[in-house]
Parts: structure tokens; C-alpha cells; sequence
């Protein structure tokens, strides 16, 4: 595992958990674009999961990371929307961090 790639997973996931954050607030205003509260908060959680993996010196083994992430937004989700991609390519480095 190279330092660099998962210093960049680490930058992904902390944007894409800025964005989550901007949705909610959206949402808490009656102004969310995307999903809903709950579903934000389930994806925030295994963001901010995925981050403390990143930071510490264990990270576990590929097979055993966590994700599911990219496979709700996928199927639900507006393809074009911008916090997606966040979110997506954040899982996407962390998986090959």
C-alpha cells in the first residue's frame, strides 16, 4: 500500500464527507437535492469508517474493507449529480489504497 494513494483515499473521502454534510444541512432547510437524511447519515457513517481505516496503520485487507457505498448510488441516485461522484470515486481510491 502506497503512502500516496491512500493520502489521495484520505482527501477523496474527507470531500466527499464535506459534501454529505452540505446535503444534510440542505435537507435540514427542506432544500435536499439527493437521497434522504437517513440514507446521508448511513453513507457518512461508513465514509467516516472508511476515513479512520485510512488514518490508522491498519488497514485491512482489501476483501475485508468496507463497502456497498457506490452500489446505493448506483441504484438510486441521479448519475450526474456532483456529491455522487464525490462519493463514488472516495470508495473507489479507498478500495486500492
Amino acid at each position: 500500500m502506497s503512502e500516496s494513494a491512500v493520502q489521495k483515499a484520505l482527501a477523496a473521502t474527507e470531500q466527499a464527507l464535506s459534501g454529505i454534510d452540505e446535503e444534510m444541512e440542505r435537507h435540514a432547510a427542506g432544500h435536499g437535492r439527493v437521497s434522504s437524511p437517513r440514507q446521508l447519515t448511513s453513507i457518512r457513517d461508513q465514509l467516516a469508517q472508511m476515513a479512520l481505516q485510512l488514518l490508522s496503520s491498519a488497514l485491512p485487507p482489501k476483501p475485508q474493507r468496507v463497502r456497498g457505498v457506490g452500489r446505493v448510488i448506483a441504484d438510486s441516485w441521479p448519475y450526474d449529480g456532483p456529491l455522487a461522484a464525490l462519493i463514488l470515486d472516495a470508495e473507489r481510491l479507498y478500495l486500492q489504497a
